[in-house]
């Protein structure tokens, strides 16, 4: 009866409450509760941070992480749009944590764009490719408060410098920032992360 139709709402309310309290993502600790490097990339304060190591080590989790739970407007790229597949499904176990059909979901599909409304605060988080040099000229104006680069050794160092002249935000309090996560380079076109980073290592 009505009563039982107000403890189903309720029962609803409560759940979505509870699940709005709760970030979509943090990062991970060892078993024994020390922190991982996932775990200090994520909280580092570092405007410009790169995150390497072999696969499985959590970098492209953290970047959807940091995109979901820390910025308002962010972009992860890859250097072709064939190899964002596999980090778009990871982003729907975690933007999409209930398994929502994806016809209901908040992901635009022809967009590549993540609509998200969390704790009251509202997210985009957009997926792009650069497969060509000349490419990086159709970012040109568009600003971000994230940029996340995955296997960006695989991109040139002018793709990555004439893109994040754009990150930047409006919003009072939103900290800015470029995270490029990579393998070891495979040659020498991926020089220039060593390059960048060498002071810190």
């Amino acid at each position: 009866g009505l009563k039982q139709l107000e403890s189903i709402a309720a029962a609803k309310q409560q759940s979505q409450t509870a699940r709005n309290d709760r970030p979509y993502w943090t990062p991970q600790l060892f078993p024994d509760g020390t922190p991982t490097p996932q775990y200090h990339a994520y909280h580092s304060q570092a405007d410009w941070l790169g995150m390497g190591g072999a696969a499985g080590g959590g970098k492209s989790s953290l970047l959807l992480g940091l995109a979901g739970t820390q910025h308002r407007n962010s972009i992860i790229f890859r250097r072709e749009f064939p190899q964002l597949r596999g980090m778009i499904e990871e982003s729907r176990k975690i933007f999409n944590a209930e398994a929502v059909s994806h016809a209901d979901d908040s992901f635009n599909e022809s967009l590549h764009i993540w609509r998200l409304h969390h704790n009251n605060i509202d997210r985009i988080v957009e997926f792009g490719a650069m497969q060509h040099e000349k490419d990086k000229y159709d970012r040109q104006g568009i600003p971000h408060d994230f940029f996340g680069f995955d296997e960006a050794a695989q991109f040139s160092e002018s793709m990555v410098r004439f893109v994040t002249g754009w990150n930047r935000t409006t919003i009072i309090g939103q900290r800015c920032r470029v995270v490029l996560a990579f393998n070891p380079p495979f040659d020498e076109s991926g020089d220039w992360i060593t390059k960048m980073f060498s002071p810190w290592l």
